[in-house]
């Protein structure tokens, strides 16, 4: 996931298994998985204990939240720029994220 020139980009890069997403503990980019974790939409505890560099630990909400909160900084620095000011939230820049890549998987 990125954010260029004002606009959410998703893909068509692939975080693949390894190193993953950011919430696999393996310096992976933040992708969609990392989208729906912050959203709520996968929990940890229902995952097995494999990620990390030694393939023991559950997956990481925080890191993931982490990871969007300086994505939010970058979107919202750029819409501070703009003419209504306005301004999103991790959970908004999430699910902004998950809607351009369910377009993209549309067409």
């Amino acid at each position: 996931l990125f954010f260029r020139s004002g606009l959410f980009v998703v893909g068509p890069e692939s975080a693949g298994a390894h190193p993953g997403p950011v919430c696999y503990r393996k310096g992976g980019p933040l992708t969609v998985t990392d989208a729906n974790l912050v959203l709520g939409r996968l929990l940890p505890e229902y995952f097995p204990r494999i990620f990390g560099p030694n393939e023991d630990q559950p997956l990481d909400r925080e890191a993931a939240e982490r990871a969007f909160d300086l994505l939010t900084v970058q979107v919202n620095d750029f819409l501070a720029g703009q003419e209504d000011k306005r301004s999103m939230n991790r959970e908004t820049v999430a699910m902004g994220f998950l809607d351009v890549a369910n377009e993209a998987m549309c067409r």
